[in-house]
């Protein structure tokens, strides 16, 4: 498989934290559309790949591209190309779920027309429609996590990274 038809590629990842040696020698190849899962016990070193690929923290070793881009060489480009949700939420509670993902939108770049547009198609995708006009802090826990999972496909993102995925999500 050639380096442009992968998301996510790594060869000889290596990170420790002091004495501690949490990845070694880690290789990952990840094709285009598809769906991967890293799966191990808490402090297996889940999260701090997560934390690489996304830019948040170095490699001590190996080699590292997501979407095919280098993380060393062109973190700005990497951060551009990848959306990351986190374990807790991070929406802001103070507005309506149209407000986040239009703001998001707008941040994005994204002019007011298409903000619009695309946040409605995500309030339907992820089932919150009739809750769009609705302070967040009124959700659920799982309509939260939702709305978090929709703000993090606002700009199309050829990759995503989802820490704790099922965190407060219903089956």
């Amino acid at each position: 498989m050639r380096a442009r038809e992968l998301a996510i590629e790594t060869a000889g990842l290596e990170k420790s934290f002091g004495a501690l040696r949490v990845l070694e020698g880690i290789d990952l190849r990840v094709p285009i559309g598809s769906v991967y899962a890293l799966l191990g016990p808490n402090g297996a070193g889940k999260t701090t790949i997560v934390r690489i690929l996304a830019t948040l923290s170095r490699a001590d070793k190996g080699e590292v591209r997501v979407a095919g881009l280098d993380v060393r060489r062109d973190r700005g480009r990497v951060r551009r190309a990848i959306s990351l949700t986190g374990q807790h939420v991070s929406i802001d509670d103070a507005q309506t779920a149209e407000e986040n993902l239009r703001m998001i939108a707008r941040l994005s770049g994204m002019s007011r027309a298409d903000a619009r547009r695309r946040s409605q198609e995500l309030l339907r995708i992820f089932d919150l429609s009739e809750h769009a006009h609705r302070r967040v802090a009124a959700y659920s826990g799982g309509m939260r996590r939702r709305l978090d999972f929709a703000a993090s496909l606002v700009g199309r993102p050829p990759v995503v990274f989802l820490d704790e995925p099922t965190t407060g999500l219903d089956i």
